[in-house]
This record gives structure tokens, sequence and C-alpha cells, in this order.
């Protein structure tokens, strides 16, 4: 197999500024089909990308054989059922986060996979951001506990259909899985224990579910991440940073464009790329590289039910106003 034959499911913004034209760049894939519910999207998605195939009916897509690995960038709630048929149709999975909405889906999701041996990724492209794997690079030099701190922060509508509960469960579970997933990965050592707080910071009467808050996550090693997630931001002040802090070391990344860092040579260093890059990308390049040369696929399901399982534990430490314990057996299936 020289190139994988993707179907994508799922023709709004994201995937059609993002994922398809990553693809378009990437000799590794071969744009082969198109789906969405709604005719006009898919219609329009494969005229742009100049894709021969499209429709309006997910089923059709995963029936046909020559369809080798599928997108998945629908609604969260559509993805952990779509990712079982994915997979029980023999299509390697890549899907947008969340995994699922609950552990129950999580669950069915890893098990479909493994029960048909296909290659399975989630979204939580920001571990593979340039700036992040080096900063880990530079923590090997180093040993002990560290102290994590990620901040994101913009305006978030209020009418968006991810503050939804029921089909886009809300601003932790839909978007904050994106940074519990990266502090587990500057962490490197399994997540032990959650404690939340926080609320709805929009206007009430229009979301129902917390939005905003600041989360601590705690790890086997001692290490401590935390992350303050503000949905009534300002779009005038950078969205995202990251500090990192280890036997008398520093770490700052200024949204995922620049890298300092200090104590870890005699002079202060710095790494700055020349456009914003979260490993959107790479997260690509190294599913494909999974498929092709038959490897662990990056961001498979444990680590995708580990961030999500976090999410969960986010919500109910903010309803209950205790910490969450949590352990490997709660993402593991």
């Amino acid at each position: 197999m020289q190139a994988l034959n993707v179907g994508v499911i799922g023709c709004g913004g994201f995937a059609r500024g993002i994922h398809i034209p990553n693809m378009i760049n990437n000799p590794k894939f071969n744009l082969y089909a198109v789906a969405d519910i709604n005719e006009t999207a898919a219609r329009d998605t494969a005229n742009d990308a100049h894709i021969e195939r499209w429709t309006t009916n997910p089923d059709q897509l995963l029936s046909d054989k020559a369809v080798d690995a599928v997108l998945i960038a629908t609604r969260h709630d559509f993805h952990a059922e779509l990712s079982v048929k994915s997979a029980e149709a023999g299509k390697h999975v890549i899907c947008e986060k969340p995994m699922g909405m609950n552990r129950d889906e999580c669950k069915a999701v890893a098990e479909a996979v493994k029960r048909k041996n296909v290659k399975y990724t989630v979204g939580y492209n920001r571990g593979m951001a340039p700036l992040v794997v080096r900063a880990r690079e530079l923590l090997e030099s180093t040993h002990g506990k560290k102290l994590i701190y990620h901040r994101i922060q913009a305006p978030f509508p209020e009418d968006d259909w991810t503050h939804n509960p029921l089909i886009g469960g809300g601003r932790f579970i839909g978007e904050g899985c994106h940074i519990f997933d990266l502090l587990c990965e500057l962490a490197q050592a399994p997540p032990v224990s959650v404690y939340a707080s926080g609320g709805t910071f929009l206007n009430p009467e229009n979301v129902k579910i917390p939005d905003s808050g600041i989360v601590t996550i705690g790890f086997a090693d001692g290490s401590v991440g935390t992350t303050l997630i503000a949905s009534a931001g300002c779009a005038e002040f950078p969205k995202e940073a990251t500090e990192i802090y280890c036997n008398n070391k520093a770490i700052y990344i200024d949204n995922f464009i620049k890298l300092s860092y200090f104590g870890f040579e005699k002079e202060p260093g710095n790494v700055e790329l020349s456009a914003v890059d979260k490993g959107l990308a790479v997260e690509l390049d190294k599913f494909a590289d999974a498929v092709l040369n038959d490897t662990e696929s990056p961001n498979g399901p444990v680590k995708a039910a580990r961030a999500a399982v976090i999410s969960y534990a986010v919500n109910e430490s903010i309803a209950s106003g205790k910490p969450i314990p949590v352990c490997e057996a709660d993402y593991t299936f």
C-alpha cells in the first residue's frame, strides 16, 4: 500500500479548513470519498477538494471496500457510534475528540478496535506539537516531580452546539480533553486524582453546563498539572500558554509558536517557529505511518480514554466540590 484511501465523515469547517488540506499535502493519503448528512456540505467539500465520491450516507462510505481508513469529524455525539461502525467495517479510524460522551462509549470503541484489529487515533494533537515534543526532550535530562500549568482562554460563543450536554458534552468534555491529554503527556506518569472548581461563566440562561474552571490533576509520581479553561476569555490576549517547572529548571511555551527554557544550560535558550503549530499535521502523518507500517497508533484507545475519563471527572468534581480518584483501570479496557 503506497497511500491510504481515506473517507471523511463530517464536512464541517474544521475538516475542510484543517484536516483535508493537511491530507492533500501528505502523499501518504489519498482522499477517496466524503460523507455528510448535509448534501450541500458533502457535495461542496468534494468539489473543492477534487474528490470524486461524496454521499449523505456514512454507511455507504463504510461499505466501500476501497476505503482503508476513516476520518470522523462529526458532532461529538456521533463519534463513538461511527468509530464502532468503522472498526466493524474493517476501517482504520482517526476520530476527532472526544472519544465518546461517557465511559461506556469509550469502552465500546476500544473493544471494537481491539476485536477487529484496526488502528485507532483520537485527535489530541497538542501532545504532538513540535514545541511540546521539544519540551519533553528537555525534561528527559532532568528528574523529579513536575509542576505544570496550562492556560486556554478565548471568547467561546454562547450559542455554540458544543455547550449542549447531549450533542457536544460541554467545554470540558468537548475541548478540555485536549489539555488533559497535554498535561498527561508532559507529566509522563499515570493520573491518580482530579479536582476542579468552576461553573458557568457565560450567560446561564443559554449555557446549562460548566464552561470554565481551574482543573488540577495529580499524578502517580507526585507531579501536578493545572489548567485554567476560560470560555469568557479575551480575543486580544494569546489563547494558550504552558509553564513547566522541574528540579530548578523552567520551560515556557507561548501559544505553540515560541519555547523558552531556563536552567538546562549555562544560558537560557529559545526556539521560535514561523507559525503556530499544534501538531495537527504531525498527528495525521503518524496515523498514516501506523497503518502503513503496522506500528502503534499515536493516541490509541488507552490514551484516548485516559483524557476522556479525566474530563468526566472534572464535571463530577465541579458538581460535588470534591476530588475524584482516577486509576488506570478506568481507561484501559
